[in-house]
């Protein structure tokens, strides 16, 4: 029995290891020279490969109850073990993200190709797939030279998806699955920078902090999120706008609007401080730096017309109702993200409800399975999306044979 698998990312390594357990013969393409180069370069570097609070309610899809299905058979405690399985240890940071003990990407890449290696798995480098023809016995695969025919028995798709073209990334498997029967939903980029009105916060440039996120649509909330953020020269970047910018992107966004609010957790603190008779002769500007960056502390300042050295006690109501306004209700035009290119993950591709999900296969094309980002399933920031490559391709692997 013959298995290929489309795709050497996490979810194509995965399920290629996972499928060598048969004694098949496995054959791995991609079009890039090395197996799991975007995976190399995951996590700054450090590879963020899942998150202690893992579960199917944290992701985004139009299926949910296909999603649960499957993080029901294959949880948090199971990936972990896997991981160890194949050599690969972890250690958990105070916030839950989970990353290998070496905080390398490059070495957990190292470990699972040399055990793909081990485990006779046929690499194909540089053989980008631009067509599947179903067979009587299984497939036949074209390359792009077309100079190759391949024929396999069984297939995997975990081609992912256009984000990070830079690093190889591409969409062109989206095309042949349309091609094959399947509902491909529109592509976009997730887990992106947010553009912003141009020269709103460029006194904020650099400027690093927890906020709490509020998107807007006419006026009416879509979503929330507190999470650190980093002002830009271009907009705003970091995993509390990241985490919404897959809404952007769906409902193609020009004129929504983010309301952020600078201390969601400690705002009680600030308000009891400004009117205690200990700090009255303090300048404002001290206070609020106790608070904030002071970058920050100039820029609600100006914003509010506040002399940085007018006294606490010198202030007016209406100076604190504009001061308490700009903290906690800090309004910025959204123009839409920056693209695949600087994006980490792409939302849409083929519905889950297309899909068995006991096995990842698909119920259009008998002997196929598709796993990863080629499938719409998107999560936070945080090792989620590391986490649902590497399991729908474990599951992909161990049921293609089914």
């Amino acid at each position: 029995m013959k298995i290929g698998i489309v795709g050497a990312g996490p979810a194509g390594m995965a399920a290629a290891l996972e499928a060598s357990r048969f004694k098949s013969e496995i054959h791995l393409w991609d079009a890039n020279p090395n197996p799991g180069r975007k995976l190399a370069a995951t996590g700054s570097g450090r590879c963020n490969l899942t998150n202690i609070q893992v579960e199917a309610g944290r992701y985004h899809t139009k299926h949910p109850q296909q999603l649960s299905k499957i993080f029901n058979q294959f949880g948090y405690p199971q990936f972990i073990a896997w991981l160890e399985d194949m050599g690969i240890f972890v250690t958990t940071t105070a916030d839950g993200w989970v990353y290998p003990t070496s905080f390398s990407a490059q070495n957990v890449v190292d470990i699972l190709q040399a055990q793909l290696n081990i485990r006779g798995v046929k690499i194909h480098p540089r053989s980008l797939i631009t067509a599947i023809t179903p067979t009587n016995n299984g497939f036949c695969l074209k390359t792009q030279d077309r100079q190759k025919q391949l024929s396999v028995d069984r297939l995997i798709i975990a081609s992912g998806g256009p984000a990070a073209p830079q690093l190889g990334a591409r969409e062109n498997m989206y095309a042949v699955l349309k091609q094959l029967g399947h509902t491909v939903l529109p592509v976009k980029p997730a887990l992106a920078p947010l553009l912003t009105d141009g020269g709103q916060f460029h006194k904020l440039q650099g400027v690093r902090l927890d906020a709490a996120v509020h998107l807007l649509k006419e006026g009416r909330e879509i979503e929330k999120t507190t999470a650190n953020i980093i002002f830009t020269g271009w907009g705003i970047n970091g995993p509390g706008v990241m985490n919404l910018s897959y809404l952007v992107s769906l409902q193609e966004m020009q004129s929504g609007q983010l309301s952020i609010d600078f201390l969601p957790d400690t705002g009680e603190k600030l308000e009891k401080m400004l009117n205690e008779d200990k700090f009255s002769q303090l300048p404002i500007s001290a206070m609020l730096k106790s608070f904030f960056p002071d970058k920050l502390v100039y820029f609600l300042l100006e914003k509010c017309g506040i002399s940085p050295h007018k006294k606490i006690s010198e202030l007016r109501k209406d100076e604190l109702a504009d001061l308490q306004a700009a903290i906690h209700q800090q309004a910025v035009r959204v123009k839409g993200t920056k693209g695949f290119k600087d994006c980490q993950l792409s939302t849409g591709g083929v519905p889950l409800s297309e899909i068995d999900a006991k096995s990842m296969r698909s119920i259009l094309i008998p002997g196929m399975a598709l796993a990863g980002e080629v499938l719409d399933v998107n999560g936070p920031c945080g090792g989620y999306n590391l986490h649902w490559a590497f399991i729908s391709g474990i599951i992909a692997g161990r049921h293609i044979l089914e």
